[in-house]
């Protein structure tokens, strides 16, 4: 989610671009827990927030984190 609403789901190799205002953002990923990351996007600027997938208990665990330019690019480059 984004700021409490959906904006889709995620899959091995998949991304989604997201156009957001500047200002505070909270982007909350849901799987066997909830990561949450908030950030102040700022105008005109890109952001890559990388989704680390590990084995959990019953389902997936996940954390968000903000990665640099070079490894979101090369992220995007290996998906579907």
């Amino acid at each position: 989610t984004l700021n409490g609403k959906p904006v889709g789901q995620t899959v091995a190799k998949s991304y989604l671009m997201l156009a957001v205002p500047a200002g505070q953002q909270t982007l909350v990923s849901s799987a066997e827990n909830d990561s949450e990351l908030k950030l102040t996007a700022e105008a005109g600027k890109n952001y890559f927030v990388w989704q680390e997938v590990k084995v959990g208990f019953i389902k997936a665990r996940n954390n968000l984190q903000v990665v640099d330019d070079q490894t979101g690019r090369a992220g995007v480059a290996e998906s579907k």
